[in-house]
């Protein structure tokens, strides 16, 4: 191939190149996907199982899983739904609910021995008008006059292990101290509550109504700087 004619070629190729690498880092290359009763959309996009960081369609972090009963997942928690206008949406813990309290596991039931802000990565945060539910594993009996002083409910497990509604999640930061019981390991679970204050003993319906995570969403581009017009009779290179 003559030197001019396989630079025209190298050339032709640039847009396609550009075309492909915009489509796997701007999130806009997937089709929207439906998944259960969900429709998966930009920034989102459904994986599928044969999906690389390499031939992926969409931004890394808005990735889902669809699996267990056609139900979407991300980063290990269960999508209930998704508010694309609010840049929000609504998870829930599922193994809190199928592992943690589950009666009839091989390893025991027990009080979730985790937050679930564990499991969350970029670009997502838990939002700060969830409540707080505070789990305890005890290793010592209490008695009845700490749990009604501490609002304590106990939970299906019964094995020391109890549960308190807390106020606003991000009224949390320097108030552990207000949950603290000695002898107990506290996690703390976000929940979202519609209206009203959390009632700790509906702690299983909270769980399984799932609690708000938000994600930011990119800001506009700067506007470029204007530039006055160049002077009549004036050639500016």
């Amino acid at each position: 191939m003559a030197p001019s004619c396989l630079l025209l070629f190298l050339v032709s190729l640039v847009p396609v190149m550009l075309v492909t690498a915009a489509d796997g880092q701007g999130g806009k290359g997937c089709s929207p996907t439906v998944c259960g009763n969900l429709t998966i959309s930009s920034p989102f996009w459904l994986a599928s199982e044969e999906a690389t960081e390499t031939n992926d369609c969409g931004v890394r972090g808005f990735q889902v899983s669809c699996y267990v009963n056609n139900m979407p997942y991300l980063q290990r928690l269960q999508i209930l739904n998704i508010f694309y206008d609010k840049a929000s949406l609504l998870v829930a813990d599922s193994d809190k609910l199928l592992k943690d309290f589950n009666t009839s596991r091989y390893d025991g039931c027990h009080a979730p021995m985790f937050n679930s802000s564990t499991k969350l990565g970029n670009p997502f945060s838990i939002s700060p008008i969830n409540q707080n539910l505070i789990f305890y594993n005890c290793t010592k009996t209490l008695g009845e006059e700490v749990r009604q002083k501490s609002g304590l409910v106990e939970t299906v497990c019964r094995n020391n292990t109890f549960v308190r509604a807390g106020g606003r999640y991000d009224d949390l930061s320097g108030r552990y101290a207000d949950y603290f019981l000695e002898g107990c390991k506290a996690i703390v679970v976000p929940a979202f509550i519609k209206s009203g204050k959390a009632n700790a003993s509906n702690y299983m319906q909270l769980l399984n109504d799932g609690f708000l995570l938000t994600w930011q969403q990119s800001p506009p581009p700067p506007l470029s700087p204007f530039k006055p017009p160049p002077p009549a009779g004036k050639l500016t290179l």
